[in-house]
């Protein structure tokens, strides 16, 4: 697996969906909006995400939420791996910031079967849900049902978000993954996308016959080698 560091997010993201994605391509308008306020975010959990691109769409997950036991972010990332046999590309995303009205930051190749198999064996139970209003946010108990009333003190709903039973399993297990994911070797992004495109650079015609012609050239030494080396003459 390989790490792409300091690239243009949504045009790299952009360029691997037009590889694979032929049906749903409007699925990453979500996906840009979605990071473009996530990059904005001064909340640390919102910078990191797992991107999917699947043949008949994508979808942008945050990966803190992928971690939690039957979050809709977990049962997502989950989903294709149980019911279908779609390919699925799978990348981490992590954002740095905006710079000149791009999105920077680094892109992760992911192995999403053993990615899924990962998932689904080191995620935490889900405890309580904390409930996002526009003037504040409350908590509310794990089994009770989500109504998106507004609240008369803190205003409209926003969101919802599961917390974890034990937030300190899940720090760890966000923790474990940036340090396996730092240790990926480094990518050159538009290789990479040359390579899922099928457009990966070949050697020019005029490289090719040099090589040939070192290639003919060089064939009686070796020859000639491995003859004196098996004791016979030459």
């Amino acid at each position: 697996m390989q790490k792409f560091e300091n690239v243009d997010i949504l045009k790299s993201l952009k360029a691997i969906m037009q590889t694979h994605t032929q049906h749903f391509q409007s699925d990453f308008d979500i996906d840009i909006e979605t990071l473009k306020q996530a990059a904005k975010s001064p909340n640390p959990e919102d910078k990191k995400q797992f991107w999917l691109c699947r043949p008949a769409g994508t979808w942008c997950l945050r990966e803190r939420d992928t971690f939690i036991k039957g979050s809709r972010e977990h049962n997502t990332f989950c989903f294709y791996a149980e019911q279908t046999r779609d390919k699925i590309l799978a990348y981490a995303v992590e954002l740095t910031g905006i710079e000149k009205g791009r999105v920077t930051g680094n892109l992760y190749e992911l192995d999403y079967k053993k990615l899924y198999e990962h998932v689904k064996d080191v995620s935490v139970a889900a405890g309580d849900t904390k409930l996002i209003y526009e003037n504040g946010e409350r908590t509310q108990e794990a089994e009770r049902r989500i109504t998106g009333d507004a609240d008369p003190d803190l205003g409209k709903f926003v969101r919802f978000e599961e917390q974890p039973k034990d937030p300190a399993a899940l720090q760890t297990i966000l923790r474990d993954e940036k340090h396996s994911r730092e240790h990926f070797k480094n990518g050159d992004i538009k290789e990479h996308i040359e390579k899922l495109s099928g457009k990966e650079k070949k050697p020019s015609l005029r490289a090719q016959l040099a090589q040939d012609k070192e290639t003919v050239k060089t064939a009686p030494k070796k020859q000639a080698a491995k003859a004196k080396n098996k004791g016979l003459e030459v």
